[in-house]
C-alpha cells in the first residue's frame, strides 16, 4: 500500500496513522481505507498499526514506536513536541544535543559520566552528524535494534555494547557473556545479526555474540541453538547435525539463548571455547575415559569401557557401540566383522563407462548375452536422471541397460544396482528410494563446486561438472537435508546418511530391532546371528525352541516320568531283595539290574529336566537365551548325567545278559548250583560295578576337561559388547579374523588360550574399565544342540571325530553282544525244558520259558529299533551323506531313551504290572462302554 503524492511512493511504515482513519488519502483508489476488518492499534503519538506489528520484535515504522512500549517498559520517552502533539522521542535521540521536546525533558539527567556516556556517529533525519550522549537508563536499553534509524550501516554506534547490553527486558535478552571483564546480558537482536559487521563492532570479549554457523543452506543460526531440542530452523537442520548424535549427561547455561540448563554435543568440550557461562565446559571436569591414545571425552564416565584398537601403524581407536556399523572409520574393520560374521559379500556398483553416464548390469555386458538368454530375460537400454525434469542447461542423461522384463527380485541387489532397477520400475516388490529433490539448498557444507540451474522453469537444483563438459547430479539426498550421498551408497546395509533415509524405504534388509544395522534380507533366519540383539533368528517367523514340537514336548515328559519312577521303584525293590539274597548268581542280578535301573534313572532325571527348561524356564523365548544355554555349566552337567547314564545302564546290561548265558550254559551242561555269597564274591560284584561306573564317568568327563579342550571345544562365546563374535564363534572364523587384524600368518593350528589370548590384544584395557573380553565361555562337547546330549553327529572336519566313532563303536558291539547272549539264552533255555517234557512242571516250566523269551524278544528289539538305525544315521552323517541335525532331537528325547521305560519293566514283574495297570484299565473302561459296538451300528 502507498499514498501517490506528487508520484512519490510511500512505504506502510511511512502511513502509520494514515489507514482506516476515515479519510482516503490515497489519490484515486482509496486504498488506505479498504480491507480495515484488520484489528489496529493506535498508538500514544496517534499513529494507527496493525496488531500483528505491535512488539514482534521487528522495528515496522519510522523511530520503532511500534516496539516502544513493550513487557511493561519504555523504551525512549513521550512528550508534547506542541500543545496538541505527543512526540515519540528514540532512545538515541536522548540526550543527543537537540531538543524534541517542548519542555526539553530529552535533555534532561544528562550528565556525563563513564556509566551514562555512548559515543556514537549517528545521521538524524536532519542531516546533522553530532556526537549523541546516551543515558543508560532502563528506558534505553536493549529496544529494538533499528537499521532503518541509522540509515548508512556503518554509522552504528562505535561501542554498541551499551546500547544492547544489560537488557531490562527478560524478553529482549538474548543471552549473557562478559564484557571489558564483567559478565552482562545482551540483545537477542546483535546475536547474528546480518546487518552488524562484528569486525568493526566489538560487543563480547569473546566474540560469542558472532559464532554463527551456516548449518544448512536455507539456515543460519548460531551454535548455541544448536542441539536444544527446540527446532530454530524450518528444515530442523539444528538438531539432526551431527554434532547432535553425542552429548554430555550433565548440563549448564549456554552464553547465547534463555533456555535454561541443557546438555552440550561432547565436540564442545575442551574445544577452546566457553560455550558455558562460568565456562565450566572447558574445565577439566568433564568424564573422560581411556589413557594414551584411547583418550576421550564421554557423556558419563561411570559407563567406560575399553574400546576396539584399529589396526595398523597410526592405530586410532573405536566406541564398542560403533562397530561394525558399516562406516570405515577404524581401518578394516568392516571386513573383520564380515569374516567373524561370515557375512554375504555385498556388489554395490554397476559396470559405469569412464565419464560415468552409461551404466550396465553385470549379465547385460558385451559377450555374456547367453546368460541373458538363459535367464529369459533379454536386456535393454533407457536415458534415466532423477527427478525426471527438464534443467536448463543439461541435456545429457545416464544410459542404463538393465534387464527388460519387470520380474525381478530385488532383494539381493545394493547400491547402484537396487537404485537403478527399482527406479526404472523393474522390481517386482521394491519401490525406488529417491524422493528428495536435489535442490540448491540441500547439503550446504557438501559440493563446494556446485552449479546451480533451474529445473522445469519451478526451483533451483544444482549439479557437479564431471569428465568434460557433462554435468552431473546423481546423488541421494538424505531425509536431514544435511548430508547426500552417491547411489552407491544408498540400500548398502549402511547407514550413510545418519538418519537411515538411505536405507529405510529399501526392500533387500532385515532391519535389527534394537540397533540402527541393517543386514541383507537372506540372512534372515538362516540359522546364524548376524543382529547384536539376535532379533534376525529371534522372532515370530524363526524362533526356536529346544524342543521344536508338541509332540516331542509331551513324549519326553511321558518317558522321562515313567522312567524315574519306574527305576526308582526297581531300585528300591532291588536293593531290599540284594539284602536278602543267598547265592552268588542272585547277588550279581540283582546287583546289575541295580545299576541298570540307575542308569535309566539318571536318562529319565536328564529327559525331564530338558523338558522343563523346554516348557517353564525357557518357553516361546528361548531363541534369546540359546547361545547361554548351550554354553552354560547346566547344559554340560545334564549332558554328563545323560551320558553316564546310558553309559552305565549298556555296560551293567552287557554284563547281566553274560552272567544270564553263563547261568543258562550251566543249567543245561552241569545242573550245578550256584555258589553261596561269601565276602570275596561280594568284593568283586561290588569291583565290577565301580567299574562300570567309573568307565561310564571316564567317557561323559574326557571331552570337558580342560586338557583336551582343543579337540573337544566346538567355538567359543565372547561378550556382546565385542559386537565382532555373535553367537558361538568356531575356531577357524576366528582364526580369519585374527589374519585379517594382524596380517598374513603361518599356516598353523593355534590352541584356544593362544587364540582368546590374540582376541584380547585387540582391545584396549585400561583402568580397569569393564573388560568385556574377559567374559569368555566354551561351547563344550555336550553343547552343539539345546538338547545337551553327546555330541554323536559329527563330520569330517570336527577333530573330536576319532573319539565319538571309537564310543559308537563300543556301543555297538556292547549291543550285538546283549542281542546274541539273550538270543543263546533263548536256545539254552529250549534245551533245558527238553528233559523235562514229559514231568508234571511241564506246563509251569513252558509258561516260564515262553515268558522269558518274549523278554528276551522285547530286548533284542528294542535295541534294534534304537541304536543300530541311530548308528547307521551316524555313519552316514560322518560321510556327509545327509544331514541328521533336524533328527538330533527325536533321538536323544524319544528312540534313544525308550530304554530306559522298558528295562525296569523286563527286570521287574511288578513294575510292569505298575505300568500295565493305567493302559489295562483305560482298556476296559473302552470295552465296557461299548465303544467298538457304537461304532458298528
Amino acid at each position: 500500500m502507498a499514498k501517490s503524492t506528487d508520484k512519490k511512493i510511500i512505504t506502510l511504515s511511512e502511513m502509520a496513522g494514515w489507514i482506516c482513519d476515515g479519510e482516503k488519502d490515497c489519490a484515486g483508489s482509496g486504498r488506505d481505507e479498504t480491507d480495515c476488518s484488520t484489528t489496529f492499534h493506535t498508538l500514544p503519538s496517534g499513529r494507527k498499526i496493525t496488531s500483528s506489528m505491535l512488539c514482534n520484535g521487528v522495528c515496522e515504522i519510522w523511530e520503532c514506536e511500534d516496539e516502544a512500549n513493550c513487557n511493561g517498559l519504555t523504551y525512549g520517552i513521550y512528550c508534547k513536541r506542541d500543545k496538541k502533539t505527543t512526540a515519540y522521542i528514540h532512545p538515541l535521540s536522548l540526550c543527543d544535543g537537540w531538543r524534541d521536546c517542548a519542555n526539553g525533558e530529552d535533555e534532561e539527567n544528562c550528565e556525563e559520566a563513564d556509566i551514562t556516556i555512548n559515543t556514537c556517529e549517528t545521521k538524524k533525519t536532519r542531516s546533522r552528524l553530532l556526537k549523541a550522549k546516551v543515558s543508560l537508563h532502563n528506558y534505553t536499553v536493549c529496544s529494538v535494534f533499528d537499521p532503518m534509524y541509522f540509515g548508512d550501516k556503518n554509522l552504528f554506534c562505535k561501542k554498541l555494547m551499551l546500547y544492547q547490553t544489560n537488557c531490562s527486558d527478560e524478553v529482549r535478552i538474548g543471552g549473557e557473556c562478559q564484557i571489558d571483564g564483567h559478565m552482562t546480558t545482551i540483545s537477542k537482536d546483535i546475536i547474528c545479526n546480518p546487518e552488524i559487521e562484528y569486525d568493526k563492532h566489538m560487543i563480547c570479549d569473546d566474540r560469542i555474540e558472532r559464532t554463527c554457523l551456516p548449518i544448512s543452506k536455507s539456515c543460519t543460526q548460531h551454535k548455541h541453538f544448536m542441539c536444544d531440542e527446540v527446532s530454530d530452523c524450518k528444515d530442523n537442520s539444528d538438531e539432526t547435525h551431527p554434532d547432535c548424535r553425542t552429548k554430555t549427561k550433565s548440563t549448564c547455561r549456554r552464553k547465547i539463548g534463555r533456555r535454561g540448563n541443557l546438555t552440550l554435543p561432547l565436540v564442545w568440550i575442551s574445544d577452546g571455547v566457553e560455550d558455558c557461562i562460568n565456562g565450566e565446559d572447558e574445565l577439566g571436569i568433564w568424564p573422560t575415559c581411556g589413557a594414551g591414545k584411547t583418550y576421550r571425552l564421554v557423556a558419563r564416565n561411570e559407563t567406560c569401557e575399553n574400546v576396539f584398537l584399529c589396526p595398523g601403524e597410526e592405530r586410532g581407536y573405536e566406541e564398542l557401540d560403533l562397530l561394525c556399523d558399516g562406516l570405515e572409520s577404524c581401518g578394516n574393520e568392516n571386513r573383520i566383522c564380515s569374516l567373524s560374521r561370515s557375512s554375504s559379500k555385498v556388489f554395490t556398483d554397476l559396470h559405469t563407462s569412464s565419464d560415468g553416464f552409461i551404466k550396465r548390469l553385470s549379465f547385460c555386458l558385451k559377450g555374456l548375452g547367453s546368460i541373458s538368454k538363459l535367464s529369459n530375460n533379454p536386456c535393454t537400454t533407457e536415458l534415466f536422471i532423477f527427478p525426471d525434469h527438464q534443467f536448463f542447461g543439461v541435456d545429457k542423461k545416464s544410459e542404463v541397460t538393465l534387464p527388460r522384463l519387470v520380474t525381478q527380485n530385488c532383494d539381493d541387489m545394493f547400491g547402484e544396482q537396487y537404485v537403478y532397477t527399482s527406479c526404472t520400475n523393474r522390481c517386482k516388490n521394491s519401490t525406488c528410494p529417491l524422493k528428495n529433490l536435489p535442490r540448491y539448498e540441500v547439503c550446504p557444507n557438501q559440493y563446494q563446486d556446485r552449479i546451480g540451474t533451474i529445473a522445469n522453469n519451478e526451483y533451483l537444483v544444482f549439479f557437479t561438472k564431471t569428465r568434460g563438459d557433462n554435468y552431473s547430479n546423481k546423488y541421494f539426498v538424505c531425509d536431514n537435508k544435511i548430508k547426500c550421498i552417491d547411489y552407491s551408497q544408498v540400500c548398502d546395509l549402511v547407514d550413510d546418511c545418519g538418519d537411515a533415509s538411505d536405507e529405510i524405504s529399501c526392500t533387500n534388509h532385515f532391519r535389527c530391532k534394537a540397533s540402527r544395522l541393517f543386514i541383507p534380507k537372506i540372512e534372515k533366519c538362516d540359522g546364524n546371528f548376524n543382529c547384536p540383539d539376535l532379533s534376525d533368528e529371534c522372532n515370530d517367523l524363526c524362533s526356536k525352541e529346544i524342543l521344536k514340537t508338541p509332540f516331542l514336548k509331551v513324549s519326553s515328559m511321558i518317558i522321562g516320568s515313567m522312567a524315574v519312577v519306574a527305576n526308582l521303584i526297581t531300585i528300591a525293590r532291588n536293593s531290599m531283595a540284594l539284602v536278602r539274597c543267598k547265592n552268588s548268581v542272585a547277588l550279581v542280578n540283582k546287583t546289575l539290574v541295580i545299576i541298570v535301573s540307575f542308569g535309566d534313572f539318571l536318562v529319565g532325571c536328564y529327559l525331564l529336566v530338558v523338558t522343563i527348561y523346554d516348557s517353564v524356564i525357557f518357553g516361546k523365548s528361548y531363541c534369546l537365551y540359546q547361545i547361554k544355554w548351550v554354553t552354560s555349566g547346566i547344559c554340560s552337567t545334564i549332558g554328563v548325567l545323560s551320558t553316564v547314564g546310558v553309559q552305565v545302564s549298556l555296560f551293567a546290561m552287557v554284563g547281566l545278559s553274560l552272567v544270564r548265558l553263563n547261568g543258562a550254559r550251566n543249567s543245561v551242561n552241569s545242573m550245578k548250583l550256584p555258589g553261596e555269597v561269601t565276602e570275596v564274591k561280594c568284593f568283586r560284584v561290588a569291583l565290577v560295578a565301580i567299574c562300570i561306573v567309573l568307565a561310564s564317568i571316564a567317557i561323559a568327563i574326557i571331552p570337558i576337561v580342560n586338557a583336551f579342550e582343543d579337540f573337544f571345544v566346538n567355538g567359543v562365546r565372547f561378550s556382546e559388547k565385542l559386537r565382532f563374535f555373535l553367537g558361538t564363534s568356531k575356531k577357524q572364523d576366528i582364526l580369519l579374523v585374527i589374519e585379517a587384524y594382524y596380517g598374513r600368518m603361518k599356516e598353523t593350528s593355534l590352541c584356544w588360550d593362544t587364540i582368546i589370548s590374540m582376541v584380547r590384544s585387540m582391545f584396549s584395557h585400561d583402568f580397569g574399565y569393564n573388560d568385556h573380553t574377559s567374559v569368555v565361555t566354551k561351547l563344550d562337547f555336550y553343547g552343539n544342540d539345546g538338547v545337551c546330549l553327546f555330541k554323536y553327529f559329527v563330520n569330517q572336519n570336527d577333530p573330536q571325530k576319532y573319539y565319538v566313532w571309537t564310543i559308537l563303536g563300543i556301543n555297538l558291539i556292547c549291543f550285538l553282544l546283549i542281542s546274541i547272549s539273550y538270543f543263546l539264552i533263548s536256545l539254552f533255555t529250549k534245551s533245558s525244558a527238553k528233559p523235562l517234557a514229559k514231568s508234571p512242571v511241564h506246563r509251569l516250566i513252558n509258561r516260564r520259558n515262553r515268558k522269558m523269551n518274549r523278554k528276551i524278544a522285547v530286548i533284542i528289539s528294542t535295541d534294534f529299533i534304537s541304536w543300530i538305525p541311530f548308528s547307521f544315521t551316524c555313519v552316514l552323517h560322518s560321510m556327509e551323506i545327509l544331514d541328521a541335525t533336524p533328527w538330533y532331537s527325536l533321538f536323544s528325547m524319544i528312540i534313544l531313551p525308550i530304554n530306559s521305560v522298558i528295562n525296569p519293566m523286563l527286570y521287574d514283574d511288578v513294575v510292569a504290572g505298575v505300568v500295565k495297570t493305567p493302559f489295562c484299565f483305560l482298556r476296559n473302561r473302552i470295552f465296557e462302554l461299548d465303544v467298538f459296538g457304537h461304532f458298528g451300528t
